[in-house]
C-alpha cells in the first residue's frame, strides 16, 4: 500500500502512542512523565502509516494561550511530533506539518504553539522562540527572602493537592502572558499514583481569608557526607496568584531543615526572588532555555487579539516561506486597550518572516534585537524604537507548562 498520511481512529491511538514512544526512542514511559499523551483527541492526531506500521507522528492539543493584553486565545499546542529512524529523510515532517496547520487554519484557531525536542527544526515551518525558562540553584544559607508570614502552609496530598493546586494555576495562568491552560482531567493522573505513592511534596499557602494563593510540589534529594545533612530540594514547579503568595510559599521552602541546596526548573527569565535576597549574585542561574515556540496561522485575528504597549500603526511585511498566503503588508492599529490589524497597501516599517513574527508575538524579545542580529529590516525612520515599545511586554512572558 506505500506511505499514507491520514488522521488517526480512536481505535488507532494505542498504535500511535507506541510508535511515538519509539520516535523518542523510550522502551517503556519514564516513571517522572508528566506529559498526559494519552489525553490526546485522536482527531487532532496525524500518522504516516508504511502499510500497517506507524512510522511518523504528530499532535496537538485544543488548548488557549494567554496573550498580552489578558485574553485568552484559541492555540493549537503541537505535541508528539515524531519520524522513524527507518523513514529519515523522506518528507514526512513537512508533510505532517503542512496538513497540520491546515487542519489548525480549518479549525479556526491562529495559534500554533510547541515545545521543541531540537531547536533547529521548527523555524523552518514558521515557529519562532517566545518565551524562554531558566533553572537556578541557591545554597541555603542564603535562601531567606525576608518577606513577612502570612497566612498558613499545609502540605497536602491526593485530590486535595490537585484541586488546590488546579485553583492557583487556572487563576494565575489567567493572567500571565505566556502560559497555556490546562484541562481538569490533567491534574489526578499527577497527584494521584496509586501504591508508588506521592513522589514528591504539595505544599499549599493559603490566604487570610482561607483560599489557595500559592502551591510548590517539591522532592528532597537525600545527601549525608559524614553524616552532615546536605540535602537538595528540587522545587518541581512553583505556582502563585501574586508576589505576596510567592514570598510567603518561598519563605516556607527555604526554611526546610537538613536541606544544603535548593534547585527550582521552569523559572521566569525575570524572577523577582532575585531581587529579595540579601545576597542576589548567590541565585545561580545553571541553565537558560527555549521554552514555547509560536507560529500565527492567522495573522489578522492573532495581531488583533493581543494588546501593545503604545498607541500606534505599525506596518509590517511579512515573508511567510512555508505558508505564503499570509506573505504580505499587514497594518496593526494598536494599543493598550486593544487592537485592529488588516492587510494594506502601506509602505512596511518592518520586513520580517513567519519565526520572528511568532518569537515577537507574545513581546518577549524585542524587535531591535532581532534587527541587530539581521533577523528583521527597518524600513522606516525610528521604526525599530517604535515598535519596540509597541510589542514588548512586561513582565516577560513565561510558559511553565510541558505538553
Amino acid at each position: 500500500m506505500g506511505l499514507e498520511l491520514r488522521t488517526v481512529r480512536d481505535e488507532e491511538l494505542g498504535g500511535f502512542l507506541r510508535a511515538v514512544s519509539t520516535g523518542f526512542g523510550m522502551v517503556s514511559p519514564a516513571e517522572d512523565d508528566e506529559y498526559a499523551v494519552h489525553l490526546l483527541p485522536a482527531e487532532r492526531c496525524l500518522a504516516v502509516h508504511d502499510d500497517e506500521a506507524v512510522v511518523a507522528t504528530a499532535g496537538a492539543f485544543p488548548f488557549r494561550l494567554t496573550v498580552p493584553g489578558g485574553a485568552q486565545v484559541a492555540v493549537a499546542a503541537v505535541t508528539v511530533v515524531t519520524v522513524q529512524p527507518t523513514h529519515r529523510r523522506q518528507g514526512l515532517l513537512r508533510q505532517m506539518m503542512d496538513e497540520q496547520i491546515d487542519d489548525v487554519a480549518r479549525r479556526g484557531e491562529s495559534l500554533a504553539a510547541l515545545t521543541a525536542s531540537e531547536a533547529s527544526i521548527y523555524e523552518r515551518f514558521g515557529y519562532g522562540i517566545a518565551t524562554f525558562t531558566t533553572r537556578w540553584e541557591l545554597a541555603s544559607e542564603y535562601a531567606d527572602t525576608g518577606a513577612p508570614a502570612d497566612g498558613s502552609v499545609r502540605l497536602v496530598e491526593g485530590d486535595a493537592a490537585g484541586e488546590a493546586a488546579r485553583a492557583v494555576y487556572d487563576a494565575a495562568a489567567a493572567t500571565r502572558t505566556g502560559e497555556i491552560e490546562r484541562p481538569p482531567e490533567w491534574w489526578s493522573p499527577i497527584f494521584n499514583r496509586g501504591k508508588r505513592g506521592p513522589r514528591f511534596f504539595t505544599a499549599v499557602h493559603t490566604s487570610r481569608d482561607g483560599h489557595p494563593d500559592a502551591f510548590a510540589r517539591y522532592a528532597l534529594d537525600q545527601c549525608w557526607p559524614d553524616g552532615v545533612p546536605e540535602m537538595t530540594l528540587r522545587v518541581i514547579e512553583m505556582q502563585a496568584v501574586d508576589a505576596d503568595a510567592e514570598a510567603a510559599l518561598w519563605s516556607y521552602l527555604f526554611g526546610i531543615d537538613l536541606v544544603g541546596t535548593v534547585q527550582a526548573v521552569d523559572r521566569p527569565v525575570d524572577d523577582p526572588l532575585r531581587w529579595r535576597l540579601a545576597d542576589p549574585r548567590r541565585l545561580r542561574v545553571r541553565e537558560m532555555r527555549d521554552h514555547l515556540w509560536v507560529r500565527i496561522v492567522d495573522v489578522a485575528e492573532a495581531l488583533a487579539a493581543r494588546t501593545y504597549g503604545t498607541e500606534d500603526g505599525l506596518v509590517i511585511e511579512l515573508v511567510d516561506a512555508f505558508r505564503p498566503a499570509n506573505s504580505g503588508r499587514w497594518h496593526i492599529d494598536g494599543g493598550p486597550d486593544g487592537a485592529a490589524c488588516a492587510p494594506t497597501s502601506i509602505e512596511a516599517d518592518l520586513t520580517l518572516s513567519a519565526p520572528d513574527l511568532g518569537a515577537l508575538y507574545l513581546g518577549g524579545v524585542a524587535p531591535s534585537t532581532l534587527a541587530a542580529a539581521g533577523r528583521i529590516t527597518a524600513r522606516s525612520d525610528g521604526a525599530l524604537r517604535r515598535a519596540d515599545r509597541f510589542f514588548v511586554a512586561h513582565p516577560s512572558p513565561w510558559c511553565t507548562t510541558h505538553f
